[in-house]
């Protein structure tokens, strides 16, 4: 028993594909594809072989690192 791993189960995917990731975040397939490519977003990927995946983690964080608060714009 010592030697077994317990794994809880989850709903959730840990990494979506490119299409779900741009619905996921509000844009279109196409602007994750250039940001890919030019790095203009800087939003974190993986390469899984061919495929292109994005963390829901990172994406979550890219979110959070590029919010903006209306009120701190009006104080600078």
């Amino acid at each position: 028993m010592k030697n077994q791993v317990l794994l809880t189960a989850t709903t959730e995917p840990l990494s979506v594909s490119n299409d779900k990731a741009a619905e996921l975040i509000g844009m279109e397939p196409p602007s994750l594809n250039k940001d890919r490519r030019v790095g203009h977003l800087g939003i974190p990927y993986i390469k899984a072989g061919r495929r292109v995946l994005y963390s829901l983690a990172d994406l979550k964080e890219w979110l959070d690192a590029n919010k903006c608060n209306p009120s701190e714009k009006e104080e600078a």
